[in-house]
């Protein structure tokens, strides 16, 4: 997918890959020089071959070689060059007409693994995603964190204002847990309202440094964003993973704590009414 800078250019391995091609139809054009360049040889080479005397003083060359096997040889050559020139283009054309293809079946294949909402991975990646998590995690021995994120109140302010707000929500929602992992870390919608975060080579410390970034960010989106009376926050559930344990039992693990979290929230808002 091309994606655009201030200076309105289109950047990425497909727009470079249009690109190329571009440049070389546009070389046809230049082929057009050889071809007239072999067409005035031929027509020298015709006038040879028909007034030798008159069009070549004593009809022949400095290099003592009649005009006419000259003029075959030069046309002999041109073409050659022109076949060479024109083969490795169509090659180099191919080339790429198949990396494209190949690049655009890769992106359908991406685009098949993500949520077309919040742009995250969907739940159907989770289970090759996270068993090759584990994998690695026991192997080398390092913590694995998982963290189940639900929005608090959000099937009220669906409810309230309708499912086009609630998609805008889980959009931003979605972009703020973005802001607040690595690169190397996933985020897959598990459900309606909810995310799992998997957080490799991640310690509790860790973990509890993305919890913070995760409610302090909310509350920045809650303020810029007031829905009346219902405030937004998020229930987390987290579990660091133990050696031996599936990859389902981690997520009812995380699943079960975020509950747990969710709750106590509704009880606390029963206690304030």
């Amino acid at each position: 997918m091309a994606i655009t800078i201030s200076t309105g250019e289109p950047i990425g391995a497909q727009a470079r890959l249009d690109a190329e091609l571009f440049r070389l139809r546009s070389q046809r054009g230049e082929h057009w020089i050889v071809v007239a360049f072999l067409l005035g040889v031929l027509v020298l080479g015709v006038l040879s071959f028909l007034v030798p005397l008159s069009f070549w003083r004593f009809n022949s060359l400095d290099l003592k070689v009649s005009p006419q096997i000259f003029f075959a040889f030069v046309m002999f050559l041109v073409v050659a060059v022109l076949f060479m020139l024109r083969r490795e283009r169509l090659i180099q054309e191919l080339r790429l007409q198949s990396f494209r293809q190949t690049l655009a079946a890769q992106m359908e294949s991406s685009a098949s693994m993500l949520d077309p909402l919040t742009n995250v991975f969907n739940r159907k990646v989770l289970p090759d995603l996270l068993q090759r998590e584990i994998a690695r995690a026991e192997r080398n021995n390092r913590p694995l964190a998982l963290v189940v994120c639900d929005l608090n109140n959000f099937k009220s302010l669906n409810d309230r204002y309708g499912h086009l707000m609630g998609d805008y929500v889980l959009s931003q929602f979605a972009s703020t847990l973005k802001l607040c992992v690595r690169g190397s870390d996933h985020i897959v919608r598990y459900g309606g309202d909810e995310f799992l975060v998997v957080l490799p080579e991640t310690d509790e410390a860790g973990v509890e440094a993305v919890k913070n970034r995760i409610q302090t960010k909310l509350a920045d989106l809650d303020h810029e964003h007031r829905f009346e009376d219902l405030d937004l926050s998020v229930s987390l559930g987290v579990f660091m993973h133990v050696t031996g344990q599936s990859a389902d039992q981690d997520v009812a693990e995380a699943d079960a704590r975020m509950y747990a979290q969710k709750r106590k929230f509704h009880a606390e808002a029963r206690g304030k009414t």
